[in-house]
């Protein structure tokens, strides 16, 4: 009952039926050309009243019964309008007696506030409960009888336990050091394909097809093709090395060799990305300018360090945040590839064994907002003093 609610728990309650009731409003206002935003006013006071009488009386109390209500009532203002633009009654004359400007933000407003819900509910709330749930001694079983933003039970311990545990410190170093190895690889590899494939030649879209594989590949697939390729037993590379007299090596199982095998694999995975903002960069730069190089004497090496790459610093940047921040966030290869065995345990990886296998949500929560505390720094610091932006 809204009466056994906490004031925060209240505050999201009225906002949920606001937004239920202002939708509704505002588009069937549009719909007979009258003031939007009038609509919304009149669709928040009514949505506000469904959801507060509606539980006060006990009739919206189980979820099944709101949803059905705000579903009833978008059906009401969806008939209404129907009826409305139909019989062409209840018409207003907004569109005559406002500005342009007035018109164009209204139609602004009316296709952004789709976007807008939808990142609220997938984006924003699933933030701001991560956020409650880091504060409180939340375990896996408490989940069904969990309220959601209540702050009963807050504390720092989950805090506490997490930046005090063993091996979190190397942890985090060893997923700094993944993601910056990872992305300039990627990086480097993807400038590379570029300049390889820039020019004409026979078979070149052939080529650049084949580039895109390990991109557009499943994950699941080219885990396992690398898992087949570098198995100790029966794995094509142990075998040639054997057949050369090597020792087999078991690359994805040893501390030696599966930290970097799986900074070899980010690259090779994520290198078409980068690949093909830096062919697009290239093909863009105007063609005189290598010609006027050429005349000047310049080798391709010069033209490369003095054009080329100049022209490409904002598309490094870009490139560099960008799959800095995926990078940071990757979780499914390194699981599928290693399961955080053999050093490679990352902090997404971290946060999985402390929801699955300890089973607590409150320090899983806690992590994974170290983990976007680090992330908003690296940004800022990126975009302070690192951005490079284009003339």
């Amino acid at each position: 009952m809204l009466q056994d609610f906490s004031l925060i728990e209240i505050v999201v309650y009225v906002m949920i039926w606001a937004l239920i009731g202002g939708l509704p409003g505002f588009y069937l206002f549009s719909a007979i050309d009258r003031n939007p935003r009038t609509g919304a006013r009149l669709g928040v006071v009514i949505g506000v009243a469904v959801g507060v009488i509606g539980n006060l009386t006990g009739l919206l109390i189980d979820p099944i019964a709101a949803v059905n209500s705000a579903l009833l009532l978008w059906l009401a203002a969806l008939i209404l309008g129907a009826i409305l633009v139909t019989t062409r009654k209840g018409f207003g004359t907004h569109s005559a007696s406002v500005t342009m400007r007035q018109r164009i933000a209204d139609l602004a407003y009316g296709l952004i506030l789709p976007t807008f819900v939808i990142v609220l509910a997938i984006v924003v709330f699933p933030m701001i409960w991560n956020i409650v749930l880091a504060f409180r001694p939340i375990r896996l079983r408490d989940l069904p009888d969990l309220r959601i933003f209540s702050l009963e039970g807050f504390t720092f311990d989950n805090f506490d336990r997490v930046l005090n545990a063993r091996g979190f410190v190397d942890t985090l170093v060893r997923t700094f050091v993944y993601t910056i190895f990872g992305t300039t690889l990627a990086i480097v590899i993807g400038l590379i394909a570029a300049l390889v494939v820039k020019d004409e030649f026979r078979g070149r879209n052939i080529v650049r097809g084949f580039v895109l594989f390990p991109y557009i590949a499943p994950i699941i697939s080219v885990v396992l093709i690398w898992k087949m390729l570098f198995n100790a037993q029966y794995g094509l590379v142990n075998e040639v090395v054997a057949s050369l007299g090597g020792q087999r090596l078991d690359f994805l199982g040893v501390p030696a060799t599966a930290f970097t095998m799986v900074i070899l694999f980010q690259a090779w995975r994520y290198f078409p990305f980068a690949f093909l903002f830096i062919l697009a960069r290239i093909q863009a730069i105007p063609e005189d300018m290598y010609e006027a190089a050429k005349v000047d004497g310049a080798a391709p090496t010069q033209r490369l360090w003095h054009i080329t790459l100049p022209q490409l610093r904002a598309v490094f940047g870009t490139l560099f945040l960008l799959r800095f921040i995926w990078t940071f966030n990757k979780f499914d290869d390194v699981f599928l590839l290693t399961g955080g065995a053999a050093n490679t345990k990352l902090i997404t990886i971290e946060i999985y064994d402390q929801l699955f296998s300890a089973r607590n949500v409150g320090s899983a929560a806690a992590v994974a907002l170290v983990l976007a505390a680090v992330l908003m720094v690296v940004v800022a610091i990126y975009f302070r003093w690192f951005l490079v932006e284009e003339n």
